[in-house]
């Protein structure tokens, strides 16, 4: 790949050799990892020892200009937890030149493990030159405490800080009294370093560590293009000789930002908060795009703190409870937003609420329900389609603070269609309980019942007609009755109570007990279907299919 210096699956002594200094970017990621993973490594070590084997870790990216610098770009979890797997090893090497066993021998394995793996001691400051420099709300702590194994401080730590003191006291404790001798210590180092491999990727940019991140999760590494946008945006601002209190606001604005956007949301974030006021762009451009477009402090700024305005609108999105949301049919139609599992229209949603009246923002959210519903739900097209229809929407929201629904055209299922693709619908209730429950609610409500149905309220339960449980007596095709068992022309709402005592008995039973039902549509099938079959559940489904169009009916001009 173009950029890339070098690629080499090697084991971590190779990598630390050469008189390299590894350097986590001052506003990379802090320390993350917890008992967990630490339990994980030591328990894959011990396996790696007692096989006689090697053991991959993984890819570690690196980011040089052809010194003896690296920056970690990614990697820094597993690398840093090595190195205080190592500090934990020479510590308890010291703990028996406390105890007076070969304490000359042991001294000099001290001296010589330190100078290898953990760095050079100063002879006038007692500080050590690390091989090892971590970001800037961990590195004091690792080099003035965990590096010097003196005794670590416990007060007034920040979390990363702690989950580092954690992590050197559990390998810590594993080690204590393991071995005899610092020999034998001295070698378990020998052998991690040795049988832990690493693929290390050297690159000489931002830009070519990206298109790193695009080929590796391509093939299911799972890495975060954020972190590399927030490097480069507070590098920017570094770099420029930004004022400390400059730095620092923008490490709260930040902060603030991941505290509403949890991590594993923040890259597409990112990418509905961008699409919101530009032309739309696929996630394995954003960072490359926001890197173009932004070039200057000032830039850096505004773009956090609109982003920040925008994060709250975003996390609004994912919760009808939120207190963003006054209005009750906003409630409902950002809870069938997320019972959709729609995530196309965020942009234009997220820049109309910042834009637009309530009334107008009120309108285009219930459209789109009322679009997805139709092309997504019960069409099942291409969602990827519907992007560039709502980010033309967006644009126009976001220069002009108006909308015109004529941009949405080409995503409105037409009358036919979606009556034809709603007769031959069918879901697995496992995993679309309460969408067929929102379904047949208001297929009920608009036949005239007086009952409201949330699609969240488990009392009204979902009954197959024609049960999962079938069995020959339904005088139904085996391969048949699996076509028709899900279909929505089979199901209806019932009591919990009314369907346990039915489970899957036969059609002739459930006819009985239908009438006894407050909704609507049981006793009608117990009335209007003597038998059922195949017939009978395409001749209902054809009838909900009729109502359908009118209920999820949308107008745009």
């Amino acid at each position: 790949m173009k950029g890339i210096q070098n690629t080499i699956t090697d084991n971590f002594s190779s990598i630390l050799s050469n008189n390299r200094y590894f350097i986590v970017p001052k506003f990379q990621r802090d320390y993350s990892w917890e008992n967990e993973q630490w339990d994980d490594l030591w328990q894959d070590i011990l396996t790696m020892l007692e096989e006689h084997d090697e053991h991959y870790m993984g890819y570690l990216v690196l980011q040089t200009n052809g010194d003896k610098k690296y920056y970690i770009i990614d990697g820094q979890q597993r690398f840093t937890t090595i190195i205080l797997l190592i500090l934990a090893t020479i510590k308890n090497i010291n703990r028996l030149v406390e105890q007076g066993i070969a304490p000359e021998d042991n001294k000099l394995r001290i001296e010589k493990l330190t100078e290898t793996y953990i760095g050079k001691q100063d002879p006038v400051t007692l500080k050590y030159d690390n091989i090892l420099q971590l970001n800037r709300n961990n590195d004091a702590y690792f080099k003035d405490y965990i590096v010097r194994l003196q005794d670590l401080r416990v007060r007034n730590l920040k979390s990363t800080e702690k989950l580092m003191k954690r992590c050197f006291e559990f390998f810590d404790e594993k080690l204590k009294d393991r071995f005899k001798s610092g020999e034998k210590y001295a070698q378990f180092i020998q052998d991690v370093v040795d049988n832990l491999y690493f693929t290390q990727i050297i690159v000489n940019d931002e830009m070519n560590a990206f298109r790193v991140f695009e080929t590796l999760n391509a093939r299911g590494v799972q890495l975060s293009s954020a972190d590399l946008l927030k490097n480069y945006l507070f590098a920017l601002v570094d770099k420029n000789n930004a004022h400390n209190s400059h730095i620092e606001q923008l490490e709260d604005d930040w902060t603030r930002l991941t505290d509403n956007i949890k991590a594993e949301k923040l890259p597409e974030f990112i990418r509905y908060y961008w699409n919101a006021g530009h032309k739309a762009i696929r996630a394995h451009d954003v960072f490359k795009t926001i890197r173009r477009e932004i070039t200057s402090d000032k830039q850096v700024f505004l773009l956090i703190r609109d982003m920040l305005d925008y994060s709250d609108i975003y996390m609004a999105l994912h919760d009808p409870d939120d207190e963003t949301w006054t209005d009750e049919q906003i409630r409902h139609d950002i809870a069938l937003l997320n019972l959709f599992q729609i995530k196309q229209p965020y942009s234009m949603l997220m820049t109309a609420k910042k834009n637009l009246q309530d009334a107008d923002f009120k309108k285009l959210l219930h459209t789109t329900i009322i679009l997805c519903f139709r092309y997504n739900v019960i069409c099942d097209h291409n969602a990827n389609d519907q992007e560039a229809p709502f980010n033309s929407m967006a644009m126009l929201i976001s220069g002009e603070k108006r909308m015109d629904m004529k941009l949405l055209a080409s995503i409105a299922v037409e009358d036919t269609s979606f009556q034809h693709a709603f007769q031959e619908k069918q879901f697995p209730i496992k995993r679309n309980a309460k969408l067929v429950r929102y379904v047949l609610g208001l297929i009920e409500k608009f036949k005239g019942s007086t009952l409201d149905v949330a699609f969240d309220d488990e009392s009204a339960t979902i009954e197959h007609i024609l049960p999962q449980g079938y069995d020959s007596t339904w005088n139904i095709d085996e391969d048949k009755a699996d076509r028709l068992v899900n279909r929505l022309g089979n199901l209806c709402l019932l009591e919990r109570k009314l369907n346990k005592e039915l489970q899957n008995a036969p059609y002739s039973v459930k006819r009985e007990v239908y009438p006894k039902s407050a909704y609507l549509y049981a006793p009608k099938i117990a009335e209007n279907y003597p038998v059922w079959d195949e017939s009978s559940i395409r001749s209902r489904q054809a009838e909900m299919a009729k109502a359908a169009v009118s209920i999820w009916r949308v107008e745009l001009f």
